[in-house]
């Protein structure tokens, strides 16, 4: 199965992310491995809608995990099964991302500015209609929390055999 071109990055403190490498080595249902779940207090509404989208094309979406620290870089990244987001009450969001088991990020992709943001629907189509160059903004530390929607790198499209 395909992955889509956009893919989710947010970050993690380094003890998170090991809890979530272990939860998700852990056997799931029978016949199943198992899943990583991330939960975020901040409602992840574009991405559930990205998700869907990409679902609905027969696509995967990547999510990419860049660990806290000085300087913030990728350590890993999985295939996203669901995005389910409540709002418990007023003011008050509950994130739930479920994941497939998380695989290791190669070095040479390790700086978040290895990665570009998503460019806005009018950048496309001026690309498409327009004779200018591709401009792509690359992530930072700054626009990435709590989560930033950014083109999948194309390691990501070679790792994934279905």
């Amino acid at each position: 199965m395909p992955v889509s071109e956009y893919c989710i990055c947010t970050v993690v403190a380094a003890q998170a992310l090991e809890s979530l490498l272990e939860a998700a080595r852990e056997p799931g249902p029978p016949g199943t491995v198992g899943r990583g779940i991330y939960r975020d207090s901040h409602p992840w509404l574009v991405a559930r809608e990205l998700l869907d989208q990409a679902t609905s094309r027969g696509e995967r979406m990547p999510v990419m995990f860049a660990v806290e620290g000085n300087p913030l870089r990728f350590s890993h990244w999985a295939l996203v099964r669901a995005i389910e987001v409540q709002e418990l009450h007023k003011g008050a969001w509950e994130t739930r991302c479920t994941f497939e088991p998380p695989l290791p990020v190669n070095p040479i992709w390790e700086p978040l500015d290895s990665v570009v943001l998503a460019p806005s629907k009018e950048q496309c189509h001026r690309e498409r209609i327009e004779p200018i160059k591709k401009h792509r903004q690359l992530l930072d530390a700054s626009l990435i929390h709590p989560y930033a929607v950014c083109e999948t790198p194309a390691f990501i499209g070679q790792g994934v055999t279905g």
